[in-house]
């Protein structure tokens, strides 16, 4: 199925209705149809059908627009962050062959600093006609994301018209998400994550609503913006959902109109969505679960009212998903059984674009254990089944280590350090050089120890204000008693913050690079 298919019913049947809007302007479904087919028929003077077209994503609305132009122009997009270094960006060109970019003018200086040659386009450089509806097969690519690998090099991963459109269908009817709802967007445009946001408007015709990113710095502002933009649903990473209840923001502010709380791309930890559950327990919570080599997600968990398991879980496959563990000695069924996560679904991704070899490695032809043969997305996560039948995440295949003959989980180190009060953040990584494990943390305000003796004179009881923060062997103390030997971290680093990438997730190699 052609997205643009979907789109352009609610264009005829909504016209006026608001598509997507950020601060300083709205754009109906009629004027996001015209805009983009109008620079679709200039991009379509410009390049041949089915290649791929560079997006520079500025925060807001029109870069919606731009996206769109791309795939009326027969083309798909490949979203671009203007963050970037100039030489990572020449990197990102000249790997997907991109000749034609879609921006602002201002967008001109970066690009010639990336050393490219190739055509510039503007929202200004709109033909005065807007072009034909495209045809598209189900096969035909949309857009490529770019995630960074294991080996620091970015992969390209190729996602279908068909397999978006098959997600989105399957997600909206999992959870009865309609045209009502207004989308709060927190995740850039040149994430994945951002996609079900993006499509789920563009499908549905719920109102997507671009949250400027200065408002996730100020959490009393992002609820206030919540509020007047009368934002109904919500996907983000937890750290977005975590900065608000460490800052304490409900006790001067609540939401008054969201209505569902959806989070993915990392744990959400649990003393953070404790404190949500508690000052907001009408709302619902979804856990998500899914992979970049896959068109949006595949697992979900709604949290039950008036419980919070100690570990959440990834859920259970959405009606469109069929996942699967494979262990060492075959499919596992029972709990407590460690297993890769295998996913068949008609939403998986093409391919990684320009790499034959990893293709074949990660999508394989599989005998399932009903006796028939699927693509299979090998993920390279671990997990195991709960008493529930619900997916329990353990850990990524690279994050599990052999450390003193044992096989250790990263993973299962970081639960138990984020449940101490004392942490409000924290990423395990292993040394190999020096064979160690190292923790990394960002303290909470329960996070400190009493001052020197020399600094309090003889009194046994210290005043807060002379507490200092926790050092690394007294995390080490913390955990001591609730990790084997072999699994203590050896080096404790504390950390003011945590870095982060632009999607507000942890960015573990900026860390590696600390060890």
């Amino acid at each position: 199925m052609n997205i643009l298919t979907a789109f352009e019913v609610l264009a005829s049947q909504n016209p006026s209705k608001t598509a997507v809007a950020d601060e300083n302007c709205r754009i109906s479904f009629a004027e996001l149809r015209t805009a983009a087919a109008c620079l679709g028929a200039a991009i379509r003077n410009r390049q041949a059908a089915g290649g791929p077209v560079g997006v520079l994503v500025h925060r807001g609305a029109e870069t919606v627009t731009l996206f769109f132009a791309a795939v009326y122009g027969g083309c798909f997009y490949v979203p671009l962050d203007p963050e970037l270094p100039p030489h990572k960006l020449e990197t990102v060109l000249a790997d997907a062959g991109i000749r034609l970019v879609l921006g602002v003018p201002e967008d001109a200086e970066l690009l010639s600093a990336a050393a490219f040659s190739g055509c510039l386009l503007t929202l200004a450089d709109a033909a005065s006609e807007p072009t034909a509806l495209p045809e598209a097969a189900d096969d035909a690519p949309l857009y490529m994301v770019y995630t960074s690998g294991s080996t620091g090099r970015p992969k390209g991963v190729l996602k279908s018209h068909g397999a978006m459109a098959n997600f989105i269908a399957a997600y909206t009817a999992r959870f009865g998400l309609t045209d009502v709802e207004v989308i709060g967007n927190q995740n850039p445009f040149f994430f994945d994550a951002a996609a079900k946001d993006l499509y789920y408007m563009a499908c549905v015709g719920a109102t997507l609503e671009v949250i400027p990113s200065e408002k996730f710095i100020f959490p009393v502002r992002l609820v206030e913006y919540l509020n007047v933009r009368r934002i109904t649903y919500t996907c983000w990473v937890p750290t977005a959902y975590a900065l608000v209840t460490q800052l304490n923001t409900f006790r001067q502010l609540l939401p008054e109109t969201l209505r569902h709380v959806f989070f993915v791309g990392e744990p959400f930890p649990i003393k953070q969505l404790h404190k949500w559950l508690t000052a907001l327990p009408e709302l619902h919570y979804v856990n998500l679960y899914g992979s970049s080599e896959l068109a949006g997600v595949c697992c979900a968990y709604e949290i039950p009212a008036g419980s919070l398991p100690q570990i959440l879980p990834m859920g259970k496959p959405l009606p469109n998903c069929r996942v699967l563990l494979r262990g060492e000695n075959g499919f596992v069924t029972e709990p407590s059984v460690l297993g890769e996560v295998w996913i068949v679904s008609p939403a998986l991704a093409l391919k990684y674009w320009g790499d034959a070899e990893k293709t074949a490695a990660v999508f394989t032809e599989e005998t399932l254990p009903d006796g028939s043969r699927a693509r299979v997305l090998r993920s390279g996560d671990l997990a195991q089944y709960d008493e529930a039948g619900n997916l329990i995440f353990v850990s990524r295949k690279d994050f599990q280590i052999k450390h003193m003959g044992r096989r250790i989980e990263l993973g299962e180190i970081e639960a138990v350090a984020d449940a101490l009060p004392e942490i409000a953040r924290c990423c395990c990584l292993y040394n190999e050089q020096k064979k160690r494990i190292e923790l990394f943390c960002e303290l909470s305000s329960q996070g400190t120890m009493p001052a020197p003796k020399e600094s309090v004179g003889t009194s046994l009881a210290c005043p807060p204000d002379l507490r200092q923060p926790l050092d690394g062997k007294a995390i080490q103390s913390l955990l001591r008693p609730l990790l084997s030997d072999y699994m203590l971290p050896t080096k404790v680093h504390i950390l003011d913050k945590l870095p982060t990438n632009p999607n507000g997730k942890l960015h573990r190699q900026a860390m590696k690079e600390m060890m």
